[in-house]
């Protein structure tokens, strides 16, 4: 159904080190998202989605998504309202945990076995996306299971679009995957409406990380266990978390601390 395509084309290291300039200098993810936007037109690519399951609260396998779309905002809430992404072949490819980048076409819809399936990708195609080079998005946590994707496409028929970006293919992944580490911690906090952390409970949690006890944070602090607890229990509220242990993995994903 979905299958491979061999690497081509050369990594052009220049381009990617300005675009991760950019990146870095973007203020919030939605500005690394016209950054990104900007960069893939300039190069080919005039369709580009990116969606990232909210595996913190759901199964895998249930999970709903958040999305960054360039294209028509109706035809992305009607996807979203519609839970198109539980038939949509794309996403099932990571639900099921495949790693692999692939070429897809509107062309091989058809040989797809769900018919469900087959809807979504019409309807798409009828929006704008003819054709894509997609690529996974790992989990931040290196926990080995993909956590999301970006669909590199196109309005254009497979043999315009696969000519337009022949030799590019490595630079369009590469700045996807920019994207993706750079813009992941923010995304997955607005998945559950966290609030990040201050100074205080941002050095409870590290400690705590670093396998310290609360009597031993309060010493390196120079407060009181109470006050340790009190900014655990803080940060566990804002993190949307039930216990320490989720908070801190939380705040590792949300880049809030690091070990």
């Amino acid at each position: 159904m979905i299958v491979d395509w061999p690497e081509n084309g050369i990594m052009i290291a220049g381009q990617l080190s300005e675009f991760f300039d950019l990146l870095n200098s973007a203020k919030s993810a939605d500005a690394r998202w016209h950054a990104l936007i900007r960069f893939m037109g300039e190069h080919g690519a005039d369709t580009i989605n990116y969606a990232v399951l909210n595996t913190l609260e759901f199964e895998r396998e249930i999970a709903p998504v958040i999305q960054f779309s360039n294209m028509s905002a109706s035809w992305i809430d009607y996807y979203l309202d519609q839970r198109m992404d539980l038939a949509d072949p794309h996403v099932r490819h990571v639900r099921e945990g495949h790693l692999n980048a692939y070429r897809w076409d509107e062309a091989r819809t058809g040989r797809l076995q769900s018919e469900q399936g087959r809807n979504v990708l019409a309807m798409a195609a009828e929006e704008g996306l003819r054709s894509q080079i997609s690529v996974v998005a790992p989990d931040p946590m290196g926990l080995g299971d993909p956590i999301g994707g970006m669909s590199i496409g196109s309005s254009l028929d497979a043999g315009e679009y696969f000519r337009a970006v022949e030799g590019k293919e490595n630079l369009l992944l590469n700045a996807a995957m920019l994207f993706h580490s750079r813009s992941i911690g923010e995304i997955r906090r607005q998945q559950i409406g966290a609030r990040p952390l201050s100074e205080r409970e941002r050095d409870c949690m590290s400690f705590v990380a670093a396998g310290l006890r609360n009597s031993r944070i309060a010493e390196r602090m120079g407060v009181s266990e109470v006050t340790v607890e009190l900014h655990l229990r803080s940060a566990r509220k804002k993190l949307r978390a039930r216990t320490t242990a989720q908070a801190i993995a939380r705040a590792m994903i949300f880049g809030d601390i690091e070990i």
